[in-house]
């Protein structure tokens, strides 16, 4: 079966890649080569977010049992403009990653060591804003989301 993988980005595609597996393959092993054609170094972003129309596929499924919503997959990322003290990098996450994940990678792009990155937190908007439960997934949004990496400050009166 051929499988076409466009990539969204900004309510847009971006970019597109095509392979041909047999249909006892699985969406996971079809995620896996398509991240190599489109250079994604971790297929599990691509399995995190890849969807045909609005039914969202599943790794363990094979191609045949999902061969009736057709060959034409896509995969959704979103623009998160992540900020560390005065550095800043924008980068594109899969829809429905969790916020853990940009917390990872913001720890890993701007050096960050390990004990360190355990005490940072995540805040919407600014250093200030609200803080963002990095259990929960980033979600669907238009333009590019600002989101800061900081130390936690002193809560006011002792409460949360």
């Amino acid at each position: 079966m051929r499988i076409l993988l466009e990539v969204e980005e900004l309510g847009k595609v971006v970019r597109s890649a095509e392979v041909e597996l047999g249909d006892d393959a699985t969406v996971e092993a079809a995620a896996r080569q398509l991240a190599t054609a489109l250079n994604i170094a971790d297929a599990e972003e691509i399995l995190e977010d890849i969807v045909v129309g609005e039914i969202e596929l599943q790794g363990h499924q094979t191609l045949a049992a999902c061969a009736h919503l057709g060959n034409r997959w896509r995969h959704r990322r979103v623009c998160i403009d992540l900020h560390f003290e005065a550095d800043e990098k924008r980068h594109h996450f899969p829809a429905r990653a969790k916020w853990s994940r940009v917390h990872r990678w913001g720890c890993e792009h701007f050096h960050v060591g390990t004990d360190l990155c355990a005490n940072l937190e995540l805040r919407e908007g600014g250093p200030k804003g609200p803080v963002l439960n990095e259990n929960l997934p980033i979600g669907h949004f238009h333009g590019c989301k600002v989101v800061w990496l900081v130390k936690p400050g002193p809560e006011p009166y002792g409460v949360r």
